[in-house]
């Protein structure tokens, strides 16, 4: 798990815990792609990418996952739940179900 030093400890990168189970068309098999990677996906597409067919940059099919404003608005709360915990003397922690 990816974390960053912050001025009050460490925190965990949400965006590389959260990840969507999608299916491959090829295989039939399933694979998870981390929010991390829809992210970078969407930045490559808003910094120009000039590639607009998903088959010749697989990444570009992560851009539409997810809408770029959840993303940010994700790692946003996260980042305010993490603050607000260590104010408290806690840690956030993600669950395991």
């Amino acid at each position: 798990m990816n974390t960053r030093a912050g001025m009050r400890g460490t925190f965990t990168d949400i965006l590389e815990v959260v990840a969507i189970e999608i299916p491959c068309s090829a295989c039939g098999g399933r694979y998870e792609v981390t929010l991390k990677q829809v992210a970078l996906s969407q930045e490559m597409l808003h910094e120009g990418c000039p590639v607009h067919v998903e088959t010749e940059c697989p990444p570009l099919a992560y851009a539409d996952l997810v809408d770029p404003e959840l993303v940010q608005e994700l790692q946003r709360v996260w980042v305010r739940l993490e603050e607000k915990a260590r104010g408290a003397g806690g840690e956030l922690k993600l669950g395991r179900g």
